[in-house]
């Protein structure tokens, strides 16, 4: 999976480090989110203090000792490392601070965080932010989205190595495998597996993806929100249709898509090797949010899972001429629309590689872009038969 955003280079995975391992700190995810409520107004450090404390200057004697022990804090270690990732502007004549113009901040995934919206606890959020704190780890968990089961950690290496390198898996060297294999045994895939972002078997040497609901697929790629599409598809305006090729990035934006869902997510895959564990991740998160989730799939393990795990989505089965548009060999793999209103419909070769399709695809955004309103007006017509479809196999599917 080679790229070359300048977001994927040195200073901006040592940009992400140090926004992500300030966040690993919930001090300082409050600070953040009072200095963003306020914004664009400063607030003097004592009012960050106190804040931290929910306790008032004023009230009396005890409340202000713990305001000034607060603010030895806010002072020396909490403000200083907030400036150094950039994340803040001290302004020392007059003892205030502000927001900066990180880039962070337009990312909805951080906003949410620091303001209290993302439904996860202090102590998950700073694991989580610790794991992302360290650029292989977040290469680590976007390998491991892309696979359905578990894969062994001597893969992981290999891929993890590939990726960083911009090679082929083959390409690698053994000792660079080696090298990569031992820092997950002893230090990167026990701190994954205590913070829950994946499973980790070390008698077996097998990891999978777990994933966590606060975890946003562009921060996996190292980059925030707003610059992930133009990191994909090369193509940054929404209205415009954009191209994206390599089973690694088609998988990547589909998982994005089903994350910024908040109505209605369908989903079509017609190969079996199309379902990762990320993609289900967020189809299970989008149904238990209250999206409408479509999904067909022609394999019964598939659905027994979903069945299992996020009973209130509409399961079906693709039928075998539906969307099926070959050119020049190829066949239409996979589809997701998005709140009706954002899609990726995906191709894939009718010969693969090892029994991996290679891919690419089409994306579309905006009400009025051709290919949304293409998709959308074929759809139209079918999710009735879906449903109507669904309710007459439901008692013999083997669920």
């Amino acid at each position: 999976m080679t790229r070359t955003d300048d977001t994927r280079g040195d200073r901006g995975r040592a940009r992400l480090d140090a926004l992500f391992a300030c966040l690993a700190n919930g001090d300082s995810r409050r600070i953040l989110g009072f200095l963003y409520d306020q914004a664009p107004d400063s607030l003097t450090q004592r009012d960050l203090a106190s804040h931290l404390v929910n306790c008032p200057t004023g009230r009396d004697a005890d409340a202000d000792t713990t305001v000034s022990q607060a603010l030895l804090r806010v002072r020396h270690t909490l403000v200083p490392k907030l400036d150094a990732a950039g994340l803040v502007v001290p302004e020392p004549d007059h003892g205030t601070v502000a927001l900066s113009d990180h880039p962070a901040f337009e990312d909805r995934g951080i906003v949410d965080v620091i303001s209290g919206e993302e439904d996860a606890d202090a102590d998950s959020l700073d694991a989580l932010f610790r794991v992302l704190s360290v650029g292989r780890r977040r290469t680590a968990l976007d390998v491991l989205s892309h696979e359905f089961q578990e894969i062994h950690v001597e893969t992981l290496a290999r891929e993890i190595a590939a990726t960083e390198r911009g090679v082929a898996g083959q390409a690698v060297p053994g000792e660079d495998v080696a090298a990569i294999r031992q820092t997950l045994f002893h230090v990167h895939l026990p701190l994954m597996d205590d913070a829950g972002v994946v499973e980790y078997d070390p008698d077996a040497r097998t990891v999978a993806y777990a994933g966590h609901p606060a975890l946003r697929v562009p921060w996996m790629h190292s980059v925030l929100g707003p610059h992930f599409r133009a990191l994909v598809t090369t193509d940054s305006t929404p209205r415009e249709m954009g191209h994206i090729q390599g089973r690694e990035d088609v998988i990547s934006y589909g998982q994005w898509l089903g994350e910024r869902t908040e109505e209605e997510l369908f989903c079509m895959f017609t190969h079996n090797d199309m379902l990762e564990s990320g993609c289900f991740r967020r189809v299970i998160d989008a149904a238990a949010q209250g999206v409408d989730v479509y999904i067909g799939t022609y394999d019964t393990t598939v659905r027994n899972y979903v069945r299992e795990h996020a009973p209130e989505v509409t399961l079906w089965e693709p039928r075998m001429n539906w969307l099926n548009l070959p050119v020049e060999g190829n066949r239409v793999g996979r589809l997701i629309l998005s709140d009706r209103r954002a899609v990726m419909l995906g191709t894939i070769k009718t010969e693969t590689d090892e029994g991996v399709p290679e891919e690419k695809a089409i994306v579309g955004e905006g009400a009025d872009n051709t290919l949304v309103v293409m998709i959308r007006q074929m759809l139209d017509g079918h999710l009735d038969q879906i449903d109507e479809q669904y309710s007459e196999l439901a008692p013999t599917l083997p669920f």
